[in-house]
């Protein structure tokens, strides 16, 4: 069975569900919670059963996904109570278009064997990243406060170096600046992700700190999952504290509209961990998940 969630009840009634299952839920809360305020990339949800749902899809509606090369807007969140049994759901066609090149993201490592298997049965060639998982220490003790009774927090009051505001002005990006996040994004670099960061920027706060020639020399913004992504400095000013200056600015701006933040880092970026422990932000005991999938 398919239920498509329509209405602000249902959704509301997902999102108080899901915040429950924080933070293994993570990912497809936070694009609840933006479907519940504005929903500016027009997602729809789908589950197995309602309301007792087992598991919960989030995709672009189908007039949305005209480009079946275009993973950036191909992409569906997912989140499951029980992995194992949603093989059947997730390998629907009318839940996940298979004939697409296409991403899932997901808050649960839990669910690579069931994505790895429908994949193979479909001639997919399957692509799994694995991260780790930061959340604002602020988040963490709205949302899920059982988490910091563990967690030590590093030295210092979370806060940034300040810069040198003489040579550096904080902003917001504009869609004139695309051009230079998609150049350093790991995961961009060609002309589909560059017009997914130009949605993400007319849509979604952002923060950067523009240098002496009055151009972004780091900056980070948000997707439409909610989540702090896309971060980068210039080569030539690294290693001065911007991005952190950056990053804690976008969490003060995000934390005002009363969003979830929260963060990945793959595992051998000591640098962007280290910046992250420095602001309080906690490794969660899930992974951030992303499984890009090719058809053969």
């Amino acid at each position: 069975m398919i239920v498509p969630l329509q209405g602000a009840q249902m959704l509301q009634m997902l999102e108080k569900s899901l915040r429950k299952r924080l933070p293994e839920s993570l990912k497809v809360y936070g694009t609840i919670y933006h479907m519940n305020h504005g929903n500016p990339f027009k997602l729809k949800a789908l589950v197995d059963k309602w309301p007792n749902f087992n598991t919960v899809v989030v995709r672009p509606q189908e007039q949305d996904m005209t480009d079946d090369l275009d993973y950036y807007t191909n992409t569906y969140q997912i989140y499951s109570k029980d992995p194992q049994n949603s093989w059947e759901f997730l390998g629907s066609p009318e839940v996940i278009n298979w004939k697409q090149h296409l991403q899932i993201q997901s808050s649960q490592s839990t669910l690579n064997e069931v994505i790895q298997n429908i994949g193979s049965t479909k001639s997919f060639q399957v692509n799994h990243s694995e991260n780790i998982l930061f959340v604002t220490w602020d988040t963490v003790k709205t949302l899920f406060p059982a988490l910091l009774d563990a967690k030590k927090l590093s030295p210092g009051d979370g806060k940034p170096k300040t810069i040198n505001e003489d040579m550096f002005k904080l902003s917001s990006l504009d869609v004139s600046h695309a051009a230079l996040v998609n150049k350093f994004w790991l995961f961009g670099g060609n002309e589909r992700s560059l017009r997914f960061i130009e949605r993400c920027i007319k849509n979604f706060p952002s923060s950067c700190v523009l240098g002496p020639e009055g151009t972004p020399a780091s900056w980070t913004l948000m997707d439409q999952t909610g989540e702090m992504r896309m971060g980068g400095t210039k080569p030539e000013y690294r290693a001065q504290g911007l991005v952190s200056y950056v990053v804690y600015s976008q969490d003060q701006i995000m934390k005002k509209h009363g969003f979830p933040v929260y963060s990945h880092t793959d595992h051998s970026n000591t640098a962007m961990q280290k910046m992250s422990y420095s602001l309080h932000h906690i490794p969660m005991p899930c992974a951030w998940n992303q499984w890009k999938c090719v058809p053969q």
